[in-house]
């Protein structure tokens, strides 16, 4: 349902693609930490039950399938702690008898969020933020201008420490970044006292100035908090690292 009758278009940053449209992105490298995982890969993994504590970090679901033609595909969902099913919040009925359940689960959706074409390397996708959430898009976006770096910043729900440095000093990664907020919505569609809560367990120190997040003028710090506000920043399931969606480095 996904792929049929659907019309192709290549990605173009900032425009919202209609219910029958997909992007598609050509030559498309998967990260390196999924590039060597396929259908006969999976068993090997271990299970989620021995990351019960980690659930709520997951990123994205990723399925391996293969199409009529015998094509070997990634089928992917995006995931939000939403998903998650908690003890004593949930009955199902087993027996005739309505119980909870005594450990942490996830619900799946009924529609996909990408598809991977691994032969062809080819990506196809509807949402650039939903997507950019767990495979790496950041560098196929367009730059912000200073000036609309300095219109980012002067967002009520920021309070930058020095707006003009962070704006004129702007290399191409922080133009992107602040591109990608621009159009994210996080910051129209979230409280930055809400922000602050969904920070926690991320290694990052968000302080706030009455109601809005302090955007502070060092870069490093600058540069993980925009990591943090566009979604690139996930845990590993095995070591628990936190990773940057765009690499396999750790973050920094």
């Amino acid at each position: 349902a996904f792929m049929d009758d659907v019309h192709e278009i290549d990605f173009a940053p900032g425009y919202q693609p209609e219910a029958h449209e997909r992007f598609c992105l050509d030559e498309f490298e998967l990260p390196d930490w999924l590039q060597d995982e396929n259908s006969l890969s999976v068993p090997n993994l271990e299970n989620i039950s021995q990351h019960e504590e980690m659930v709520e970090s997951i990123k994205g679901i990723a399925a391996f399938a293969r199409n009529e033609q015998g094509e070997e595909l990634i089928l992917f969902q995006n995931f939000s702690r939403s998903h998650v099913i908690q003890p004593g919040n949930s009955l199902f009925l087993q027996n005739n008898t309505y119980e909870t359940v005594q450990h942490k689960g996830f619900t799946l959706g009924g529609k996909l969020s990408a598809v991977y074409e691994v032969d062809q390397q080819r990506l196809l996708f509807h949402s650039f933020r939903t997507t950019n959430t767990f495979l790496p898009l950041a560098e196929f976006y367009e730059e912000a201008s200073e000036q609309e770096i300095r219109e980012v910043l002067d967002h009520n729900c920021l309070a930058p420490e020095d707006a003009e440095a962070l704006a004129v000093g702007a290399n191409q990664w922080f133009r992107k970044r602040f591109a990608m907020l621009r159009d994210s919505g996080i910051l129209d569609n979230f409280t930055a006292k809400q922000i602050r809560k969904h920070s926690e367990g991320f290694e990052i120190d968000i302080q706030l100035k009455g109601n809005k997040i302090i955007f502070p003028s060092d870069k490093q710090e600058a540069k993980r908090l925009l990591q943090f506000l566009n979604e690139e920043i996930f845990r590993g399931a095995i070591t628990e690292t936190l990773y940057e969606t765009n690499s396999k480095r750790e973050a920094d």
